[in-house]
């Protein structure tokens, strides 16, 4: 025996039923697809009203951000509502406002006729609409209270439990967007933060290389004030020696020089020279000081230091290069070759700076040259340099000249 029809009514309202769902899924899904596009929160909150008054068939939707240093909720959003309302109307936030109530309960508020309700207040903004019904559910975060969702109707009764799943659905994915924006926000100020940090870093690390800058001109000024009186007393051993002390001082600053240069250009961290490029430059100014006394060759190739190890670096080459002017080849001969050398090996993590000569060799040098300021104190204070840097150094003695290597270890 055949089963009995239902009723047309009860056969409607399943099938009405049934569209209304298929409509809040679709809306649904489509609004979550929104949601995770880059939209900023004014236009975002606007299509989720907007989609709100269209699953619900009311012609009056907002939502309200809670705004605690000012205790209410801030109309950010709606449709249906005259000009001038959304953006300045203010909800409270108390549990006699149904937005309120929401807000302090965390839970769904509906309320089938507001009129002479005794448990909450009629806001001016709903009695001009003439809003009768109202639906409010909560908008949270991260355990936070952001809002509240609204839907307003002008029939009594207006909402049931399919309208208030809607509202919640949209809500949650209401804050999905929020909290995803929001950790966009934080992630940019963050970003933002360090940025100025590092540019304060940067300020101050300049400045302090401008003042080790001038204390250092500041030194040479003394040293050179200091040579020109011991040269006029005919000291012309102390103004060897303080002739000596500017160009290390020199090799200093120029080292300083080429940090602050790759700062300004953005290519320093202010922490790593490049230590080829600042033996390039130092050589270059040696060779301008010995007034062509020898001609300096260079094979360096690319490595970077900490700044106190390239500073180290540029010591022992501006002792071993002067050293060679000087004592290499006899008094009177000039044009004499000096081979600058720098070998990185990466794969060992080594470097090896070697300064060569076809000049007479340190065997030959007079006794008291080998033991005078450039001879025995200068290689004194290389093999502190050598100690400084974790190296070694070494000495060859090939047919003609000297050669002398610093190995070092690349560690930054």
């Amino acid at each position: 025996m055949a089963k009995e029809a239902p009723p047309t009514g009860k056969s409607e309202q399943f099938s009405q039923s049934a569209a209304r769902l298929r409509m809040h899924q679709r809306i649904l899904r489509d609004f979550g697809r929104i949601a995770l596009e880059d939209l900023e929160v004014r236009p975002l909150l606007q299509r989720a009203v907007a989609q709100v008054a269209r699953a619900t068939g009311v012609r009056h939707t907002k939502v309200m951000r809670y705004r605690v240093d000012q205790g209410d909720l801030l109309m950010e959003a709606g449709v249906g509502w005259r000009p001038g309302i959304v953006g300045k109307a203010r909800f409270g936030s108390d549990p006699a406002s149904p937005s309120g109530r929401a807000l302090q309960t965390g839970q769904a508020v509906v309320i089938d006729d507001i009129r002479g309700h005794s448990e909450f207040r009629q806001h001016p903004v709903i009695t001009e609409h003439g809003i009768v019904s109202l639906l409010n559910v909560p908008v949270t975060f991260d355990g936070v209270n952001w809002g509240v969702l609204e839907a307003d109707s002008n029939e009594p009764g207006h909402f049931d439990d399919s309208d208030i799943e809607f509202l919640e659905a949209m809500a949650a994915l209401i804050a999905g967007a929020l909290q995803r924006r929001d950790a966009i926000e934080r992630s940019e100020a963050a970003a933002s933060e360090a940025a100025v940090q590092a540019e304060r870093g940067v300020v101050l690390l300049r400045e302090l290389q401008h003042r080790s800058k001038n204390n250092l001109a500041l030194v040479v000024a003394m040293l050179a004030r200091e040579r020109r009186a011991a040269t006029a007393e005919q000291d012309t051993r102390g103004a060897g020696r303080l002739e000596r002390l500017m160009q290390r001082v020199t090799a200093i600053a120029l080292a300083q020089d080429r940090l602050t240069v790759a700062e300004a250009g953005g290519r320093g961290d202010g922490t790593g020279t490049d230590l080829a490029g600042y033996l390039r430059a130092l050589l270059g100014s040696l060779e301008l000081s010995l007034e062509g006394k020898v001609i300096i060759e260079t094979a360096l190739e690319e490595c970077v230091l900490p700044f106190d190890k390239a500073v180290a670096v540029g010591l022992a080459t501006n002792e071993l290069v002067t050293n060679a002017a000087k004592y290499a080849y006899p008094e009177g001969q000039e044009g004499g070759a000096v081979r600058v050398t720098l070998v990185a090996d990466e794969a060992r993590a080594e470097a090896a700076l070697t300064v060569a000569d076809d000049g007479r060799g340190i065997g030959a040098l007079p006794s008291k040259a080998r033991h005078s300021e450039g001879g025995g104190q200068g290689l004194e204070l290389l093999g502190q340099l050598a100690r400084q840097l974790g190296g070694e150094i070494e000495f060859e003695s090939p047919e003609r000249g000297t050669s002398i290597t610093i190995r070092f270890p690349l560690i930054m």
